[in-house]
């Protein structure tokens, strides 16, 4: 007599259940690492918009100012839009003061000292200053912003 091929129930159950506990320790990890991707991809971007904005600023010889919007941020030089960008992710907010650069790419700087990015209401991250005006970006494990 053949023996037959196939699955019994049992092992149909048994490969179920691993499954089902894969599934359950990878979906927590996964959300987290989509935040910290989402969280890193923004500040990148944001310290790219801060570069630009300083180097226009050099550039053109004239003041030139980043704003953050709550949904994203703008790059104005002598009155005139360079960049506007909005963020893809509704769950990111952004908060921070407009910051202007002279000619010389230096930031006045009166209250400013950081532009924070959260992250469903929590701060994950931030672009801090340099008395220079020179943007870093600084993680929320580290503190503040000097």
């Amino acid at each position: 007599m053949k023996g037959t091929k196939g699955f019994t129930l049992i092992e149909l159950l048994m490969a179920v259940i691993v499954a089902a506990i894969l599934v359950a320790i990878a979906i927590p990890a996964f959300i987290d690492m989509t935040e910290q991707n989402a969280v890193s991809t923004t500040s990148n971007e944001l310290l790219g918009g801060l570069l630009l904005a300083r180097s226009e600023a050099v550039r053109q010889e004239e003041l030139t100012t980043f704003t953050p919007l709550n949904d994203g941020w703008q790059v104005d030089a002598a009155g005139v839009n360079l960049l506007t960008h909005v963020v893809d992710n509704v769950n990111l907010t952004i908060d921070g003061d407009p910051i202007t650069y002279n000619a010389r790419g230096r930031a006045a700087l009166d209250n400013t000292e950081s532009i924070e990015i959260s992250y469903e209401g929590t701060v994950q991250s931030r672009i801090c200053l340099s008395l220079t005006g020179r943007p870093f970006i600084r993680s929320v494990e580290n503190g503040a912003c000097p």
